[in-house]
């Protein structure tokens, strides 16, 4: 993590970094982020001038977690890839639907970098991914709470929405399976009375642009989840989300402004899935303060706060979903079950599920 400008040098220690934590993963990512290190390292007329490209273009920014860096710089270049099509010297490797790791060449990399768009993509983009797959963070907690078929109406707020595509994915095929395969339960037909996205840098995913952006953040190759991401580019556009512009810290007074005009015993609930990372510390640390001050503010089993976080840099760790939600005591933290990045399985706590349904109802 750094608080400080971007730097080359710091480009290539997360690049070491991002490479021993994922070694088996994306080998075409691999072998293009060994040329990188390869290129800035080399001594050469070219590696000045590229490190000078990726001063100028992060001069202004500052990078919280190790793995931005470097998907920034890969999604920036797939872009590309995915908009020129076959004639962009890596496409192969990156837009190709078999990406071929043997295609990237020193020549290929330096053609491709050549390119002022990537440069313009590593100034103002930021990695956006919406893996529709997280959005198991309010789909079951609400079916849990009694919102199926609209008995109980939900009010949804995603804090780190990006392009909002997790506000809808109700309206795409339930996936998810238990610790003994059976079909884990989704609310079915709710009552949504508002969907709130909240992000600092919100995409929209009707524009081309935009979509093409979410396109190449998802990992080349990756055939499931550019099928997700497609599905649910097509739910939104055909009722889009509210999406708004602010930091994360503006999230809890929209809560409250929610909570204070709800109506028919709505539920407020708000979910977050792998946005820890990007929050500057101090950011951070007032937001989930004034998160859990809105839950202990709020009626019983009239609010709750969903999380789905990695809590360590173990790839292969899974990732705890906590409901935080006020009881006769306080505010609670409630693991319902653990699941991974792209959630397709949930390890079940069946005395939490039941805990955290009994407070609803």
């Amino acid at each position: 993590m750094t608080d400080s400008p971007s730097t080359p040098r710091d480009l290539v220690d997360d690049i070491a970094r991002w490479r021993q934590v994922v070694p088996s993963r994306a080998p075409a990512y691999h072998r293009l982020l060994q040329e990188i290190v390869a290129l800035l390292g080399d001594g050469t007329r070219e590696a000045a001038e590229l490190a000078k490209h990726f001063d100028d273009a992060w001069a202004q920014r500052t990078f919280h977690i190790f793995y931005e860096r470097p998907l920034l710089l890969i999604a920036a270049l797939r872009v590309q890839a995915l908009t020129t099509g076959t004639t962009h010297p890596l496409w192969p490797a990156l837009a190709a639907p078999e990406p071929d790791p043997h295609s990237i060449t020193r020549s290929a990399l330096l053609e491709a970098l050549a390119d002022d768009a990537v440069f313009v993509c590593l100034r103002s983009n930021f990695v956006q991914t919406n893996e529709t797959s997280r959005a198991v963070a309010w789909l079951w907690p609400a079916h849990l709470i009694g919102c199926d078929d609209g008995a109980r109406p939900l009010a949804l707020v995603e804090v780190g929405a990006s392009a909002g595509l997790n506000l809808t994915a109700d309206r795409l095929p339930s996936r998810w399976t238990n610790q003994s395969g059976a079909r884990m339960p989704s609310v079915r037909a709710p009552a949504v009375r508002a969907r709130i996205g909240i992000d600092a840098h919100p995409l929209d995913v009707c524009t081309d642009r935009d979509a093409n952006w979410l396109r190449a953040c998802v990992w080349a190759g990756e055939h499931d989840r550019s099928a997700r991401l497609e599905a649910a580019i097509a739910a939104f556009r055909a009722a889009p989300a509210q999406l708004e512009r602010g930091d994360v810290t503006d999230a809890p007074n929209v809560l409250r402004a929610l909570c204070a005009a709800r109506q028919d015993r709505a539920v407020v609930l708000a979910f977050q899935t792998i946005v820890r990372d990007y929050l500057e510390p101090d950011n951070r640390a007032r937001y989930e303060r004034e998160m859990r001050r809105w839950i202990a503010d709020s009626a019983v089993a009239s609010a709750v706060w969903v999380e789905i976080e990695r809590e360590n840099a173990e790839p292969d760790k899974p990732l705890p979903i906590v409901a935080h939600v006020r009881d006769a005591t306080g505010v609670v933290d409630i693991v319902l079950g653990t699941t991974g990045y792209h959630p397709a399985a949930v390890v079940v706590d069946d005395a939490a599920v039941e805990r955290f349904a009994r407070l609803f109802r």
